[in-house]
């Protein structure tokens, strides 16, 4: 007997998640875009080549900081947020919670870290392992039957 599809949480709603959790990051990158204005304002132009040298290190420096925030803000919201109540930003947002078939519980940060390296599989076929939830009884991604999870709605209230 299949499953109830009412059970797990709709495609749309786990993209839209992915959605909201992409925009989480937004502080990181808007850092890296200064230190980028930085390089670009401070470049100069050789003017026998024509070929642009670089501009001031510190706008290296600063884009990098720029990466290593958002990363961090990853790191926080997917792996150690997430591994911990199995809701992301976007997933409480939204209602939605990825929880163990098993025990039905958040999967700690270190599996849930490795389920992120499981969606790798997903992307392998040309994305195909992200799109299997539309037809799949228990709307699961291949990370996910690798990993034995689930995403579920929260109940309100």
């Amino acid at each position: 007997m299949a499953p109830n599809p009412n059970a797990y949480a709709s495609w749309g709603s786990r993209v839209g998640a992915y959605l909201i959790d992409s925009l989480v990051m937004i502080p990181g990158f808007l850092i890296v875009g200064i230190g980028v204005g930085i390089l670009a304002a401070t470049a100069t132009t050789d003017p026998i080549t024509g070929e642009a040298t670089g501009g001031n290190p510190i706008g290296l420096l600063v884009a990098a900081l720029g990466y290593l925030v958002a990363i961090a803000i990853m790191i926080w919201n997917v792996v150690i947020r997430q591994g911990k109540t199995g809701q992301t930003v976007g997933k409480k947002m939204l209602g939605i919670k990825l929880i163990s078939e098993q025990t039905g519980q958040p999967l700690g940060a270190l599996m849930t870290f490795v389920r992120q390296m499981a969606h790798i599989v997903d992307g392998i076929p040309c994305n195909l392992g992200y799109l299997w939830p539309l037809w799949d009884p228990k709307r699961q991604t291949w990370a996910d039957k690798i990993m034995s999870t689930v995403v579920i709605p929260v109940p309100k209230g």
